[in-house]
């Protein structure tokens, strides 16, 4: 007899078969998170990434191993780290930016 699962444990469960291939993981060695973090480009879009990860890593539970729990206890750590206000700040640069993406879109459809 196969295991129970609850169809509201089912709905925030994610299925995953995403793959990202050995050839960009082994360019992205040549990258750093202080990379990211101190790109004017990048740090807002990967400080909202990290607090969105970090707030739905239960739901990869199905594919997650300790070496992905102990990345996300040390991305915890680090997420932490960056005063409130700085991260308050990049969630709402983030928004504003989907949503100016999101207006000239819908003008350019009129």
């Amino acid at each position: 007899m196969g295991t129970f699962v609850s169809p509201l444990l089912q709905q925030q469960l994610v299925a995953y078969d995403i793959k990202i291939p050995e050839k960009v993981l082994t360019s992205a060695d040549r990258l750093s998170l202080k990379d990211l973090l101190d790109s004017p480009s990048f740090q807002c879009f990967f400080v909202s990434a990290l607090g969105n990860g970090i707030q739905n890593f239960h739901k990869f539970s199905e594919v997650s191993d300790e070496r992905d729990e102990f990345l996300m206890f040390r991305l915890d750590q680090l997420f932490k780290s960056i005063p409130y206000d700085t991260r308050r700040a990049c969630f709402d640069e983030v928004g504003r930016l989907y949503r100016e993406r999101r207006e000239e879109r819908e003008e350019r459809r009129y």
